[in-house]
């Protein structure tokens, strides 16, 4: 039996929960960053419009600033991160037992057991995005593969708000 393995991703993870809990963000450069005065003053995670002018996790406020220049900042809240990935991972035990955290907003779930109960890995993975949307009011990207690997390479290839399927016949390709 091929198994089924979701590869469930957080996109945009802090600064999509960010724009969620203060609306009047949403759709305009965002990014989490420390505070420059405590020497934490680099991108913990950025919204797609700020990705799209070019700003980088990881990099400093400075340079984020330079390619953004009307670059929304916020401090980070992670009470509200660690609620919201609790509330993700509440949605997928009830999909499968076979749960496998992977960070805040990453997720494995082992489903080749809930197809009776579920219908299909794909109907599956477009149901349980359709809920995060829907109950936790973020997007989220899953993968559906044969493998752990796989299914997180698909969860990569498209974003935001996507299922993306790879084929134990089709992984070469």
């Amino acid at each position: 039996m091929t198994r089924l393995i979701l590869h469930s991703d957080m996109n945009a993870c802090y600064a999509s929960i960010e724009a969620k809990l203060n609306p009047s963000l949403k759709n305009k450069p965002l990014a989490v960053a420390g505070r420059v005065e405590d020497r934490h003053g680099i991108i913990l995670a950025k919204s797609q419009e700020a990705k799209l002018m070019g700003v980088k996790t990881g990099e400093p406020i400075w340079k984020a600033k330079s390619k953004c220049p009307n670059l929304i900042l916020v401090p980070p809240q992670y009470d509200k991160y660690l609620e919201h990935s609790r509330m993700a991972r509440k949605i997928y035990y009830q999909y499968s037992n076979q749960v496998e955290p992977f960070g805040l907003d990453e997720c494995r779930i082992d489903v080749t057991g809930s197809k009776k109960l579920f219908g299909t890995g794909e109907e599956m993975a477009y149901e349980i995005k359709e809920r995060i949307k829907k109950e936790l009011g973020i997007t989220v990207s899953v993968g559906l593969s044969f493998n752990k690997v796989f299914a997180k390479l698909a969860s990569d290839m498209k974003k935001p708000d996507a299922v993306t399927v790879i084929k134990k016949e089709d992984f070469k390709s």
